[in-house]
């Protein structure tokens, strides 16, 4: 099959994992980041880049949300403020930025 050049600028990214409760308990979530698909010179910038920390890189990529709901179980707006108390969340920068590099990314399929 023939390689068609198109350039994508948007990308879903599936976020999975777990965060421990008050008693040690795994908690699991899943949510969707919909952020701007960079390319691989873009992404290899940002990587040498020692003044933007994965937190920056997630925030600037980052351009709305699916499934993050509020304490009461109700859909949470996506802006700054909303994700930086995502991001806040210890170790989920890392989570939401390697989620990201493994999803712009090509694979190889056999």
């Amino acid at each position: 099959m023939a390689f068609k050049l198109v350039v994508r600028k948007k990308l879903r990214v599936p976020v999975k994992g777990t965060l421990k409760d008050e008693s040690g308990k795994p908690v699991s979530f899943d949510f969707t980041l919909l952020c701007e698909r960079l390319s691989q010179d873009e992404i290899d910038k940002a990587i040498k880049d020692k003044d933007e920390s994965v937190n920056d890189f997630v925030k600037r990529v980052t351009q709305g949300w699916e499934d993050v709901l509020d304490e009461a179980g109700q859909p949470l707006a996506f802006d700054a403020d909303s994700l930086a108390a995502v991001l806040n969340q210890a170790g989920m920068p890392v989570v939401c930025y390697q989620s990201y590099i493994k999803e712009v990314g090509a694979v190889v399929k056999n």
